[in-house]
C-alpha cells in the first residue's frame, strides 16, 4: 500500500513536470519574441496592410491591399487579425497573435485527437511533436492565414472522424461548422480536401464507408454553405465579374492550372519538404508508411487508414498543382505528428501486420537525431555563424546518441531529442532571427520616407520584388508600385515632387535612362526574404536608394541635400 502511494505520487509529480515542461517548450517556438522581428515574408506584409485598411476604411465585406480590392482570399482570416491590431500597439505583435493562438489550439487539438482515437501517451507525443515542428515554429510568427487555415480544416474534419469512429454523432455538427469556417478562411480548397480524404479511406474500408454513412452528410454541407457561402455571394453580387475572374479563375482555378511564375518546384516538392521538416522522426514516417503499404486494409486500424487518407489527400492535391508553396501542406503536420507517435508507441505485430518497417524507423530516430547535429555544426563552421549555435548543435548530438543507447520502452517520451529541439528553436530566436533582422533596412528607409515626405508628396516603390508589401505597409500610405515600363514612364513624366525606394543598381539604369533625379537617403541591407533566404545568390546585400526628384522644390530637410 505504501509503494502503490509513493508510485502514484511519484507519476503524479512527472506529469506535472511533463505539462510545466511541454509548456515552456510550445511558450518558445510560438510566443517568445514574437513580435521582435520586422515584417519579413512578403504575404504577412501584405495581409497585415490589408487588415489595417480594413480598419481604417470601415468596409469590413471587402478587403483592399493598396487601395485596390484584394480578391486573392475570403475576409475572415482578416477579421480575426484586425481584434488584437486594433488593441495593441506593437503592430507586428499584434498581426501574428492570431496565427499564434491557432498554433496553441492546433497543438491542444493534436493531443485530443491522440488520446482519443488512441492513448494518452500517443496524444501526448504527438502534441510535442507537432510544438517542435519547424512548420508552427514558422507560421506562428508569421502573420499570413495557414496556421488559421489548419486548425479550422484538420479540427473539422478531426470532429467528423472521432463521430464517425466512436460514435458520438453529436460532435459532427461543430466539425461542419468549423470546415465551413475553413472555407471561409482559404476557399473551396478546404471542401476538396475533406472530400477527397473520406473518400480515400471509404473507398478501402467497409467498416469506415459504412460509419461515415451513417453520418448526417447532407446536413454537413449546408451548415458549410451557410458558414461560408454569403460572403462570397455579397462579393459576386458588389464586384460582379471582377470577383468571379480575380478570386475563383484566378486564384483558384487558374493557380491550379498554370503557374504564374517560372521555375516552380517538381512534383516530389511536397515529399522533401516533409522528409526535412519531420527531422528527426522521419524515419518513424518511411517505416510506418512501409508497413501500412505491406497490410491489407482489413488489418489496418480506423484510424491509420484515417491518418494516411488525410496525408495522402493533402499532399497529393498540393502535388498535382503547378503552383506550390512549402506552407500549403501545413494541415498534414498534425496527422503525420499521430503517426509518429504512434510509431514510437507501437509494440510488435499491435496492428496484426508487419512491423519491421516502424521497429527499424524508431531506431533510426536517436542517429537521425545525432547527425542532424553533426551537419548544423558543420554549417555554423562552415559559414562562419555565431559560435553560441554550437551549443544546441552538441544538444542535439548529445540527444541522439543517449535516445540510441538507451532501450526506450513503448508509452515513453523521448524527453532528450525533445530539449534538444527546443534549445535549437531557443538558439535560433536569440541568435540567427535578430542578426537577420539587422541586416533588413526596408523597414527602417520606408519609416524615413513617412517622417520625411509631405502629404503631397507622391511616394512610390520601383521593382522592390518581395519587399513591396512590407515597404507598403511600414510607410503607412498609398504607394505607386512601379515594375512595368509603361506605369513608370508616366510617373518620372510628372513634375511633381515624389520620393521613390528602388535598389542603387536601378536607380543607375534609371538615370541613364534620362530619368531626373537624386539620392535623399540610402541603406545597405538584405535582398532576400524569407521565401528564397537559403538561396546563396539571393542572401547578398544590396544598397536601397530613397530617390526624389532633382528639380523642384522639396519641403523635407534630407532632399535638400541630395547626393549622386
Amino acid at each position: 500500500m505504501h509503494v502503490y502511494h509513493v508510485n502514484v505520487h511519484h507519476q503524479t509529480r512527472g506529469g506535472w513536470f511533463g505539462y510545466l515542461g511541454g509548456t515552456a517548450l510550445l511558450f518558445v517556438t510560438v510566443f517568445w519574441q514574437l513580435g521582435s522581428p520586422t515584417f519579413w515574408d512578403p504575404d504577412e506584409a501584405h495581409y497585415a496592410e490589408t487588415t489595417r485598411e480594413l480598419i481604417t476604411s470601415g468596409d469590413w465585406l471587402a478587403p483592399t491591399f493598396n487601395g485596390q480590392p484584394f480578391f486573392d482570399k475570403p475576409v475572415l482570416f482578416h477579421w480575426l487579425q484586425a481584434v488584437p491590431m486594433r488593441l495593441l500597439n506593437d503592430p507586428e505583435w499584434a498581426a501574428r497573435l492570431i496565427p499564434a493562438i491557432a498554433c496553441v489550439f492546433l497543438v491542444v487539438l493534436t493531443w485530443w485527437l491522440g488520446s482519443t482515437l488512441g492513448t494518452r501517451e500517443e496524444g501526448r507525443l504527438a502534441a510535442l511533436i507537432v510544438a517542435l515542428n519547424p512548420g508552427v515554429f514558422g507560421l506562428a510568427r508569421y502573420a499570413i492565414l495557414d496556421a488559421v487555415f489548419a486548425l479550422f480544416l484538420f479540427g473539422g474534419i478531426s470532429l467528423v472522424a472521432v463521430s464517425a469512429l466512436r460514435d458520438r454523432p453529436q460532435l459532427q455538427y461543430p466539425g461542419y461548422v468549423l470546415i465551413g469556417l475553413a472555407v471561409f478562411t482559404k476557399g473551396p480548397v478546404a471542401l476538396v480536401l475533406c472530400a477527397g480524404a473520406l473518400c480515400l479511406v471509404a473507398a478501402v474500408s467497409t467498416d469506415v464507408r459504412q460509419r461515415f454513412f451513417r453520418l448526417r452528410l447532407g446536413v454537413g454541407l449546408v451548415i458549410v454553405a451557410g458558414v461560408a457561402a454569403p460572403w462570397f455571394v455579397y462579393m459576386t453580387i458588389r464586384f460582379g465579374r471582377d470577383f468571379i475572374t480575380g478570386y475563383f479563375l484566378q486564384e483558384n482555378l487558374l493557380l491550379f492550372a498554370r503557374a504564374p511564375y517560372r521555375n516552380q518546384p517538381p512534383w516530389y516538392f511536397y515529399p522533401e519538404i516533409i522528409t526535412l521538416g519531420f527531422l528527426p522522426w522521419t524515419a518513424l514516417i518511411a517505416g510506418s508508411l512501409w508497413d501500412t503499404t505491406r497490410t491489407r486494409p482489413r488489418q489496418l486500424q480506423n484510424v491509420d487508414l484515417l491518418l494516411w487518407g488525410w496525408t495522402v489527400a493533402v499532399v497529393g492535391l498540393f502535388s498535382a498543382s503547378s503552383f506550390k508553396l512549402d506552407h500549403y501542406i501545413f494541415p498534414v503536420t498534425p496527422a503525420l505528428a499521430l503517426i509518429c507517435a504512434r510509431a514510437w508507441n507501437a509494440t510488435p505485430h499491435r496492428e496484426g501486420g508487419p512491423s519491421r518497417g516502424t521497429r527499424t524507423g524508431k531506431m533510426l530516430v536517436g542517429p537521425t537525431c545525432a547527425v542532424l547535429g553533426i551537419v548544423l555544426a558543420a554549417v555554423v563552421v562552415a559559414f562562419g555563424l555565431r559560435r553560441a549555435l554550437l551549443t544546441p548543435a552538441a544538444g542535439l548530438v548529445a540527444a541522439g546518441v543517449a535516445t540510441t543507447v538507451r532501450r526506450r520502452q513503448s508509452g515513453s517520451v523521448p524527453t532528450a531529442i525533445l530539449g534538444s529541439l527546443g534549445l535549437l528553436y531557443a538558439a535560433v530566436i536569440v541568435w540567427v532571427i535578430p542578426d537577420i533582422d539587422r541586416l533588413k533596412v526596408i523597414p527602417e528607409v520606408a519609416a524615413w520616407v513617412a517622417h520625411e515626405a509631405h502629404p503631397a508628396d507622391r511616394v512610390a516603390s520601383y521593382r522592390l520584388n518581395r519587399w513591396t508589401s512590407a515597404f507598403r505597409f511600414y510607410v503607412d500610405r498609398p504607394v505607386a508600385l512601379l515594375d512595368g515600363d509603361d506605369e513608370t514612364r508616366k510617373f518620372f513624366v510628372d513634375d511633381s515632387a515624389f520620393f521613390c525606394v528602388m535598389t542603387r543598381d536601378a536607380y543607375d539604369q534609371l538615370r541613364k535612362a534620362g530619368v531626373s533625379m537624386k539620392i535623399a537617403h540610402s541603406r545597405e541591407g538584405l535582398w532576400a526574404t524569407s521565401g528564397d533566404v537559403l538561396r546563396p545568390d539571393r542572401f547578398r546585400t544590396t544598397e536601397f536608394v530613397v530617390a526624389v526628384s532633382a528639380s523642384g522644390e522639396h519641403r523635407h530637410a534630407a532632399s535638400r541635400r541630395p547626393r549622386d
